[in-house]
């Protein structure tokens, strides 16, 4: 996503005759901006099936306001800004929910190799930088996933999220920090 207005002359076609309520012109711009969107709905909320409900909903609501749809942004702009608002809405709406221990095995324990125990501390690892994530507060968890993960930069996180690039820069900032304490333990 590069900053500043659309500058992609197909891309404002698309959207034109998308606004005009041509359904085949917004089907290529979620084509073109799908794979990215849930990437980053995938990242905020952390889990696929609930990142493709909120990209469902999103594109839906996409479809609804295109003719209000300024093009003082970019299409990706403007669409990323409504899956994040959307992730925030599932976020206040779910309470962390704590999986059940695996009992598939006698006593819950699995045999161990030392390729078994690699595989099972890099998994560990990679749920322990999920969970940390996910920890954070949501508005340093969207900065950050918008510039680490997204490809966005400061001053194109802050246009989605409605804040300054330097609010974006302080609150990715803050949290790769809380990550760092928070990982402490597997450095």
């Amino acid at each position: 996503m590069s900053p500043g207005p659309p500058d992609d002359p197909l891309e404002e076609t698309w959207v034109a005759l998308a606004r005009e309520g041509d359904e085949a012109a917004f089907a290529v711009l979620v084509r073109i901006h799908q794979d990215q969107l849930f990437r980053v709905a995938l990242r905020m909320t952390g889990d696929p099936g609930t990142a493709q409900d909120v990209i469902q909903d999103a594109l839906f609501q996409a479809w609804q306001h295109l003719p209000g749809f300024r093009s003082d942004a970019r299409f990706s702009t403007w669409v990323t800004r409504i899956v994040i608002n959307r992730c925030h809405n599932v976020h206040r709406a779910t309470r962390p929910v704590s999986p059940l221990p695996d009992e598939t095995t006698a006593g819950g324990l699995l045999p161990t190799s030392p390729a078994a125990e690699t595989l099972a501390v890099a998994e560990s690892r990679r749920s322990a930088v999920r969970a940390a994530v996910l920890s954070l507060p949501f508005d340093q968890r969207a900065p950050l996933v918008l510039t680490t993960f997204g490809g966005c930069t400061h001053a194109e996180a802050g246009r989605i999220l409605g804040i300054s690039e330097n609010a974006a820069k302080v609150r990715a900032h803050r949290a790769r920090r809380a990550l760092a304490d928070r990982l402490r333990d597997w450095r």
